[in-house]
């Protein structure tokens, strides 16, 4: 019987190792794009749950060993190269579990963030010199122990018990959060947004750090954002901050080459630019506060059966509970000059469009009555474009946004620009949204390597793709340095904590 167990527990842990490398390769995938050449291997959809739920079971079964190991001790004879695998294994699995529930608590230190993925390269190493111990001692045998596992024979209690608090460690980590305060202020107080954080309330409101990683361009992809939240009866105000060593004003440029107009890009063309491209912050609430962006991410080149594949690989966003996600998407190009952060949300799967290059899966924008801003040319294509509107004559060519009323139609006779010049791919129909869109306010201002960003949006608005402001709504944050997806990220929900 003790035989059996220790069989069947050091089966399913290779099982569960296994489940824990690919679902984390995928999730590495992220931000270490050569590991997508080996994705057809790599499980797609909700991976961010197979992940967890994989390092629960991984961690209860490495505890249900040491008790069974110690409980039972039996020497048993084995070669000096399998002791050394053994320990080895017992190392770098005991490395990565403390690496994992340290990471999932957003505890890890930001110098030995690289130490989880480093046990995973580890751990594939482990399985190879395992497996090869086992071919060598058993042959054809090995794959019996592996492949026809004596279920039968485990206890009930042992399978019950195991079930229960795989589950009970699950819903527990679902559960962490991290706590903002949001300090009380009078109704009648002005707080203008204008990205300065020098109002006495903000200089008295309790400050939160939160650690975002795996950011593109961002010093070893990581930044601190800062926190500070404010509230009365009607809105709520927020402050962030963070380190960004550039200032990124160019979104998508166009330049004028030899044999035309070509849009700068280093990625956009499979829409995952990282060069060319304006430096961005994104919010998400939500009613909850699960793993995963609340359940929200979706991995893979084509996560969902019957809808399009993504073009870089890397998944999409969806909320397919039935519940809404509440998005704002702060734009340092875009939407900044219109003082706000554009208005979206994750929704349920939307229905391609025939003629759309781009299929965004959940993520849409709320409606509005007018306004918006498109991009400056007429059908992109990788190698020439050509502009819809060029810059009237005493309208800056260079700068980052090209205003409707201070341009006109682009005409062959017009276009006298000599190769090198550049032009703004951003074109303003209007200064600003009108509507649900516009719903949140915000403005951001760039100083010696950091930015600092101040929003307000009503506690409770009229619309169905808004989250409400209240005591327990979840929120995560996301940084962007000159890129198009490849934003930072950190494991636990902020819940927000009004003072009653």
């Amino acid at each position: 019987m003790r035989r059996s167990i220790f069989i069947v527990l050091h089966t399913l842990a290779i099982f569960t190792i296994s489940f824990s490398l690919l679902s984390g390769l995928r999730i590495g995938s992220l931000d270490k794009p050569y590991l997508l050449s080996i994705a057809m291997l790599l499980p797609e959809g909700q991976i961010h749950s197979l992940h967890l739920i994989s390092g629960m079971s991984l961690l209860v079964l490495a505890c249900y060993y040491c008790y069974f190991k110690l409980a039972h001790r039996k020497v048993i004879a084995q070669s000096f190269y399998h002791k050394l695998v053994t320990w080895f294994g017992y190392t770098i699995i005991l490395i990565s579990l403390l690496s994992g529930v340290l990471l999932r608590l957003d505890w890890l230190p930001q110098s030995l963030l690289p130490i989880h993925y480093l046990s995973a390269i580890a751990l594939i190493l482990y399985l190879l010199l395992h497996s090869w111990v086992y071919l060598l001692q058993l042959g054809r045998n090995a794959f019996k122990k592996i492949l026809f596992i004596p279920l039968k024979r485990m206890p009930f209690r042992l399978t019950g018990g195991l079930i229960i608090c795989i589950c009970a460690s699950y819903y527990y980590t679902q559960s962490l959060t991290h706590t903002l305060s949001v300090s009380p202020i009078a109704a009648e107080v002005l707080m203008e947004i204008d990205g300065y954080d020098n109002e006495p309330q903000w200089l008295d409101a309790p400050i939160f750090f939160v650690d975002t990683n795996h950011g593109a361009n961002f010093v070893d992809g990581h930044t601190q954002v800062a926190i500070k939240a404010l509230s009365n009866a009607q809105e709520t105000f927020f402050l962030f901050r963070w380190a960004d060593p550039t200032q990124s004003l160019r979104h998508l440029p166009l330049i004028k080459t030899q044999s035309g107009w070509k849009v700068q890009e280093n990625g956009f063309y499979h829409f995952d630019e990282q060069s060319y491209y304006e430096d961005k912050f994104a919010v998400m609430l939500s009613n909850s506060c699960s793993f995963g962006a609340d359940g929200t991410s979706y991995l893979g080149k084509q996560p969902f059966n019957s809808y399009p594949a993504n073009w870089h690989g890397k998944g999409y966003h969806a909320s397919l509970d039935g519940k809404i996600r509440d998005l704002w998407h702060w734009k340092a190009v875009r939407t900044n000059d219109m003082v706000l952060a554009d208005d979206n949300f994750f929704g349920p799967l939307v229905t391609p469009l025939s003629a759309e290059r781009r299929y965004k899966a959940g993520y849409q924008t709320d409606g509005k009555e007018s306004g918006s801003y498109v991009m400056n040319w007429q059908w992109y294509s990788k190698n020439q474009v050509t502009p819809k509107r060029l810059p009237n004559q005493n309208t800056e060519i260079s700068q980052p946004v090209l205003p409707w009323f201070g341009s006109h139609p682009y005409q062959k006779e017009h276009d006298i620009y000599p190769s090198g010049t550049q032009l703004s791919s951003v074109l303003y129909r209007s200064n600003r949204f009108e509507g649900d869109r516009a719903d949140v306010r915000a403005k951001g201002r760039w100083q010696d390597g950091y930015w600092t960003l101040e929003l307000v949006r009503k506690n409770k608005t009229a619309s169905p793709h808004d989250i409400e402001l209240a005591n327990h709504t979840c929120m995560w944050v996301s940084a962007f340095d000159s890129s198009q997806i490849a934003h930072t990220r950190h494991q636990r929900a902020i819940k927000l904590r009004y003072a009653l």
